[in-house]
């Protein structure tokens, strides 16, 4: 009797002790955090999440937030496999994309950062006649640059020689590339992006920022709708504040990143892809530079009307470099 009674208690022992541990182990999976992934490329759309990244921020939601910033070339990856969360990519790009995983465009969060560099100051017409180096000129820079030379009934052509009357596109494959073309003597006029830009005043002191893109693109605004953040529609089901929450933080990124330069560029490099070179360093990005980029939150819903004139204005120019897109693009 007394063997038996010690078994029982032994028993009942491991019976609550597995009961205890069955409610904690379903405690512990109700309680655990909600996961946000984020993925930005590098340049301008990096330095504009560098202080959520550096905060650690959460937006509210009690989520494990994780930050991601990885070269242009592979941004678009990150959304047609539904890997970000939330998914700051060129307009263009997010066009053909935004349906594959059910993504919606929450704002336009940078607005160009483009500025036609030579040695004195120039209008439109002054280019008829001489070859432009053009960094990108299959992508959003020379789509741009090519978009406001037909608006102004300017002709050009693609090719190294210049040609009477109209202007000559000369592609180079990024900033550096042209940077060196321009201090050869290569070329004389050149469209470049920050912080090349810069950096061609710094090693070349003759050079200026002749024409701004983006003022030539839109007088009014001085800004087109180049960089998007894309946000999954389930997150914002789960999280109904979350792109409120984003966007009462989102422009103070930008005061603090010109205080704080060494901290941003430090915030950036700690979750950049392995292998990518960052564009910005501390040694080239200030407070000019910061503001050249054109950094600013404007709601997807105000910015319809401009993203959809600047997809067809690019797809008039090269009609697959974007898709058309309609309410359904924009949160």
């Amino acid at each position: 009797m007394k063997r038996f009674l010690t078994f029982l208690t032994v028993l009942t022992l491991c019976f609550c002790f597995l009961f205890a541990f069955a409610c904690g182990k379903t405690e512990d999976t109700d309680t655990e955090k909600a996961q946000i992934t984020v993925y930005a490329p590098d340049g301008a759309p990096a330095i504009a999440v560098a202080k959520f990244i550096h905060d650690k921020e959460d937006f509210g939601t009690d989520a494990e937030v994780t930050y991601n910033v990885v070269s242009a070339a592979n941004i678009g990856g990150a959304m047609q496999k539904g890997d970000g969360d939330i998914v700051i990519i060129p307009v263009n790009a997010a066009s053909k994309l935004y349906s594959v995983k059910g993504y919606k465009a929450a704002a336009v969060v940078t607005h160009g950062n483009l500025y036609l560099m030579a040695k004195e100051d120039l209008s439109l017409q002054d280019l008829k006649g001489k070859v432009v180096g053009v960094v990108n000129i299959a992508n959003v820079p020379g789509l741009t640059f090519k978009a406001v030379l037909k608006a102004n009934d300017i002709d050009y052509a693609e090719g190294d020689t210049a040609q009477g009357g109209i202007v000559t596109l000369k592609g180079y494959a990024d900033g550096s590339e042209l940077v060196l073309a321009l201090k050869s003597g290569a070329v004389s006029i050149g469209l470049l992006p920050e912080p090349a830009a810069n950096k061609l005043t710094q090693i070349a002191s003759e050079y200026k920022y002749a024409l701004d893109l983006q003022s030539l693109y839109d007088g009014e605004t001085a800004s087109y709708p180049q960089a998007v953040m894309m946000v999954k529609a389930e997150l914002i089901e789960k999280f109904p504040a979350l792109i409120n929450a984003i966007k009462e933080k989102f422009d103070g990124n930008v005061i603090w990143a010109k205080e704080n330069v060494e901290q941003a560029v430090a915030a950036v490099e700690s979750v950049l892809a392995e292998g990518v070179t960052p564009s910005f360093t501390a040694q080239n990005l200030n407070g000019t530079v910061i503001d050249n980029c054109k950094i600013f939150w404007q709601d997807g819903e105000a910015a319809k009307t401009a993203v959809v004139e600047y997809i067809n204005n690019i797809r008039d120019i090269a009609e697959g470099a974007a898709n058309a897109v309609t309410d359904d693009f924009f949160a």
